[in-house]
């Protein structure tokens, strides 16, 4: 039976888009058996160019404006399990969606019982309190939360950040760090020395579409 159809938001930034595109079809081969072009499911990226919403000036009622669209337009085209490659956004839902692999959710299951990990995030994830939703967590000093938003910064930008990344994991005292922002994901392949457990929301997404457009179609 045909796998059901996939529909992924990004663009904030785009490459966390492309990496979760990427990690579906690496995950789809390898767990999968995906290796014939009929094997693979149908996926659609939709990279849409979103309002700022990392300062202060965001305009929030834009912001959800443009996701809602996102949504409906992968809808309407065919799509029936959802992905936003994106946490910051997750904070701009009212509510959500049917078929949405809802990020932070996914990644409250995967944290250690007992455990209080440590997000690193944008400060809009930070001040919605996003992860806090839906599981027990912590968010860096004032002074670390520049430091985890300069580095987002420079990935945008292109740069190579793995080292500043990896010595900042290793200053803090919390033994579980979620990478909670999609572009500090495209770096979880770099955190090899680390003994701190890393949790990347990315891969666990990634793994949760493949299950519900293989197993629960």
């Amino acid at each position: 039976m045909k796998p059901i159809s996939i529909g992924i938001i990004g663009g904030a930034g785009p490459m966390a888009g492309v990496m979760l595109l990427q990690r579906i079809f690496t995950l789809a081969g390898s767990q999968y058996g995906c290796f014939r072009d009929v094997d693979f499911p149908e996926v659609q990226l939709l990279s849409f160019p979103f309002s700022e919403m990392l300062t202060d000036e965001r305009d929030e009622a834009k912001v959800r404006e443009e996701l809602s669209s996102c949504l409906n337009r992968l809808r309407s085209s065919g799509a029936t399990v959802f992905a936003i490659a994106c946490n910051t956004l997750h904070a701009f839902l009212d509510q959500i969606p049917d078929g949405l692999i809802h990020l932070p959710q996914v990644t409250a299951r995967e944290i250690p019982y007992g455990e209080i990990p440590l997000v690193l995030c944008t400060s809009t994830s930070s001040q919605f309190g996003l992860h806090k939703r839906f599981f027990p967590c912590a968010y860096p000093s004032t002074e670390d939360q520049c430091q985890v938003d300069r580095l987002i910064d420079l990935i945008l930008k292109g740069e190579n950040v793995a080292e500043q990344l990896s010595l900042l994991i290793e200053k803090q005292r919390a033994s579980v760090i979620v990478l909670g922002c999609t572009e500090l994901s495209l770096f979880s392949k770099d955190l090899t020395e680390t003994k701190k457990l890393i949790i990347d929301p990315l891969e666990i997404m990634a793994n949760k579409i493949l299950e519900q457009a293989f197993v629960e179609r």
